[in-house]
This record gives C-alpha cells, structure tokens and sequence, in this order.
C-alpha cells in the first residue's frame, strides 16, 4: 500500500455551494477559515488537484493547495489569518516580513513564506498569535509542492535553488 500525504487548501472569496460541494467530493474536511485539508495517496500533487478544483470556484476567488510537510525542514510556512472588519494586521505583517521572505501572492489572508527558522510550527503559531488582532490564525510547514490560482489562471511552484521561488502558469 501507497503512502499517503496531507494537502491544505485555502480558498479566499465568496464561499459557494459549487465550492462546497467540491471540498466535500474530494473528502476534505475543514480545519480554519475557509481552509480544507484532505488526506490522498502520495500519486496526487497540488498543481493537478487546483486544476481540478478551478472550474468550481468564483471568478473573484483565489485558492491555494499545499501539501503538508510535518518536520522542522520543510520548505515553506503557510501562514492564514481571518479576516474581521476593522481589525488591523500590520502587526502581523511586519513579523511576517521579520520571520522571512514573504513569496507575493494575489491573497489577502493567505502567505507563503520561505524561511531559515526552524522553530516548530506550534510554538511560531504562538508567538504569532499574539500579533493577531483576532487571535485566529492558522501556521503549518509545508513542502515545495503548492500552487495557486483563481478561476482562470494557475501557478505551481518550481522548485528550484534561487531565492525567491519560480512559478510555472498551467
């Protein structure tokens, strides 16, 4: 039998019931503010299971898939905070920016960062918690293998060696 890995799935727009209905179709269950993570076999990557996902999401919407990487050397923090009205963020943000290289992405309440610190994921979620105007806020370590996009439009990452990362349009 196969192994199998952990894909987190952030969706930033308008939730639908084609949205949904999608999430539940694939199995994955919620776990934040509209954020998915679903269990596959180790044959899935996430440029594929977004392209799969794209024809079901809002023409404003952005989506995000990453698979999970549970050790202190991942590749990447995906960091997703809620967005309440009123509150501000800059806080966050500018420790954010601190922690690492914040990869530009069209999302609002969704960061990739690629950094050196290799604290664990819980004890960064801690510490940053405690910028977070609403205290809720969703870190994870995750590998190279995440894409994102909207309804139109797909990037993957590639991986690669440089500083910042490359992307790959599908």
């Amino acid at each position: 039998m196969g192994e199998i890995r952990l894909f987190q799935i952030c969706y930033e727009g308008q939730l639908t019931a084609d949205v949904s209905g999608a999430m539940r179709r694939l199995g994955a269950e919620p776990n934040f503010d509209q954020s998915w993570h679903v269990w596959l076999s180790d044959a899935h990557h996430a440029a594929p299971l977004l392209r799969w996902l794209r024809p079901h999401i809002a023409d404003d919407a952005r989506v995000l898939v990453a698979c999970t990487h549970f050790s202190t050397a991942r590749d990447f923090l995906l960091v997703r905070h809620s967005l309440t009205p009123g509150a501000d963020y800059s806080e966050l943000h500018e420790a954010l920016d601190r922690l690492g290289t914040v990869v530009e992405l069209p999302f609002e309440s969704t960061f990739v960062l690629r950094s050196d610190d290799r604290t664990d994921v819980r004890t960064l979620g801690d510490a940053l918690s405690e910028l977070c105007p609403d205290e809720s806020l969703m870190v994870t370590g995750i590998s190279h293998d995440w894409a994102y996009g909207n309804s139109i439009l797909s990037r993957m990452h590639v991986a690669d060696r440089v500083e910042m990362p490359l992307f790959r349009t599908f």
